[in-house]
């Protein structure tokens, strides 16, 4: 089967910001200046999701990172979910003139929108560099709970992917039960995504594909044709820690500091 991206949604979003710093010239200290004054008004109101636009906000998370490495930085966006509530992402990239975010969400063949921040890997994804195209796949975990009697959970291996728009594609999955009482041996089971043998927009769900623990660990290998990678560092910051530094002179500090965490060090300047 040709994998196709289906589109989610798309938007270009012009902000009221003055003609400060573009993107592709300017420091990213001045990027953050731009992206700090734009927290809380602008198009749809600001990057910040706020308690009137959505009831639960406070299970939003923020940082400030640099996915594609070309220089323009973006707030990425998780919703985590749970309880009844969807998972969200977004990732708003500032564009060249710096006077405006773009996001885009794809999501490759039958992948949905992953919880990433339910597992260790939301801050610590492993990333790959497709140096041919070059271009950025970072993996992280989504973890669910299951409520049937087989299995406990299923954790899904998920590559998030900025290249123009935030492309999300589900890499194969791991469902888990937990040993018995009195016994120490959980049991693991692999399989690749039922969609991979169903036709784009057919509406069949599949069958997943059971594999080897050996082919779950090299499936980035086997999708990218990348030989290893190695940790990134997203440090998140909660909807709560943002919505009291608006408006204050510490939010462009905690935005710097997120994208520093994000550099392993931040010389940047």
């Amino acid at each position: 089967m040709t994998k196709t991206k289906k589109i989610i949604s798309a938007l270009l979003a012009t902000l009221a910001i003055s003609a400060t710093a573009c993107a592709s010239e300017f420091a990213p200290s001045e990027q953050i200046q731009v992206l700090a004054r734009t927290v809380n008004h602008g198009q749809e109101g600001g990057w910040f999701v706020r308690p009137e636009n959505d009831a639960n906000w406070d299970r939003w998370f923020y940082a400030v990172t640099d996915l594609d490495h070309d220089g323009r930085l973006e707030i990425f966006k998780a919703k985590s979910g749970g309880e009844g509530i969807a998972p969200e992402l977004r990732c708003e990239e500032l564009n060249d003139k710096c006077d405006a975010r773009t996001w885009g969400l794809f999501l490759v063949g039958g992948s949905d929108v992953p919880n990433i921040m339910s597992s260790e890997a939301a801050s610590m994804p492993m990333m790959y560099y497709e140096q041919s195209n070059n271009i950025y796949h970072y993996v992280f975990i989504s973890s669910k709970e299951e409520d049937w009697d087989d299995w406990d959970f299923t954790n899904t291996k998920v590559a998030l992917t900025l290249h123009g728009d935030l492309t999300v594609e589900e890499l194969a999955f791991m469902r888990v039960k937990m040993a018995e009482p009195g016994s120490d041996m959980a049991t693991r089971k692999f399989f690749l995504p039922a969609w991979l043998k169903t036709e784009a927009e057919s509406g069949e769900t599949g069958m997943p594909e059971e594999i080897d623990v050996q082919r779950y660990a090299d499936i980035e290998l086997a999708r990218f044709g990348v030989v290893g990678g190695h940790e990134a560092q997203i440090s998140w910051r909660r909807a709560e820690e943002i919505q009291e530094l608006i408006g204050l002179a510490k939010l462009p500090l905690v935005l710097e500091n997120s994208y520093k965490a994000f550099l392993n060090g931040g010389q940047y300047y």
